[in-house]
């Protein structure tokens, strides 16, 4: 499986507080893909998908956060929308859309983890995942990014506050 080569302008919200790590990825040790530490820069093609992202996230008194503008080059990724590529890593594209909170709630392993981890092991930088709210939105997972080689990340102007 040859992953495409994906470079834009992305957009990841964050807590204003930690705007100077914004490059730096996930600060939990799991999440909807990514699980016992791996790293992962979750972005969005726009802010409103961005916004749409972290809704589930927010919470009443949460301290602010903003909308920072990046800039993806050289990013070689598998898109998870298509069944061309989901095929091949042995996944159906339900693994990819399964609410991951609850099935960890259980103690279980969550199921995005397959997708995920398939990607990882085809050696791409990330993938292109579908929104569970909304089919037509998609988002970007990187598992690797800023290294010597492969995909680059750069901050691409002024953050600006998020309003939820």
């Amino acid at each position: 499986m040859r992953p495409a080569t994906l470079a834009g302008r992305f957009w990841r919200i964050v807590l204003a507080d930690d705007l100077p790590r914004v490059l730096a990825g996930v600060k939990s040790a799991e999440g909807r893909f990514h699980h016992s530490g791996q790293s992962a820069l979750y972005l969005s093609p726009s802010p409103e998908a961005a916004g749409h992202a972290v809704a589930s996230y927010l919470k009443p008194g949460d301290p602010p956060r903003v909308v920072a503008p990046l800039r993806v080059i050289n990013a070689r990724v598998l898109d998870l929308r298509l069944e061309s590529v989901q095929r091949p890593l042995g996944l159906t594209g339900a693994e990819a859309a399964t609410p991951w909170q609850p099935q960890r709630a259980r103690g279980l392993p969550a199921t995005t983890w397959l997708a995920s981890d398939a990607v990882r092991t085809a050696g791409a930088d990330g993938m292109i995942y579908t929104a569970r709210s909304d089919p037509t939105r998609w988002h970007l997972v990187l598992f690797r990014w800023n290294a010597l080689c492969g995909a680059q990340v750069e901050t691409d102007g002024p953050a600006t506050a998020y309003i939820g």
